[in-house]
């Protein structure tokens, strides 16, 4: 255990070094923290995602954001054409806008995953939001918004969670008025 500990404490002494004598970019320390919040901005390739998370780094606001992303979707015979898409463009602006302060691209932090733990238990329980604060949800009330958000189609599932998952007040607003609904 001890070894594991002290190569662990090597390691980070390591990487402040190289970020001190300057081989590691800041820029690519901004990119890496983009793509630990959002990482999959629904490029085909992880080569396409990197290149919208150094867009977003890169960006002032919105309309220069738009720009990056209009030019990376002309890139390289139009290999990266899906970055013209609305929903790519929404990802990138959400990453830009978002006060994450922790690692979400764990599966467990996904919102959806969070909501389907309480179908298998009995109790009431918190969810996790990007902004790393917990809510309390009933577990019959999120048994109910889970299965609506199964029940429609998958890209407006995926702005539900977008907006469930950014923070705890989008969460309170987003998951009250899914629980109101009336389910036929």
């Amino acid at each position: 255990m001890e070894k594991v500990l002290t190569a662990d404490a090597r390691y980070k002494i390591f990487k402040e070094k190289l970020k001190k004598l300057g081989y590691v970019k800041k820029e690519t320390l901004k990119i890496n923290k983009i793509m630990e919040k959002i990482s999959d901005f629904g490029m085909m390739s992880d080569a396409g995602n990197k290149k919208i998370a150094r867009a977003v780094a890169q960006s002032k606001n919105e309309a220069d954001l738009k720009k990056r992303i209009e030019k990376i979707s002309t890139m390289a015979g139009g290999k990266y054409a899906e970055a013209s898409e609305d929903e790519v463009f929404m990802r990138a602006k959400d990453a830009l806008a978002s006060v994450a302060k922790g690692v979400q691209n764990r599966p467990d932090a996904n919102m959806l995953v969070q909501l389907r733990k309480f179908k298998d238990g009995s109790k009431d329980g918190e969810v996790r939001t990007d902004d790393m604060k917990k809510s309390k949800v009933k577990r019959d009330d999120a048994v109910k918004v889970h299965d609506i958000l199964m029940k429609v189609r998958a890209p407006i599932r995926d702005k539900y969670l977008r907006l469930l998952q950014k923070d705890t007040k989008n969460f309170k607003k987003v998951f009250n008025a899914i629980a109101k609904m009336k389910v036929a």
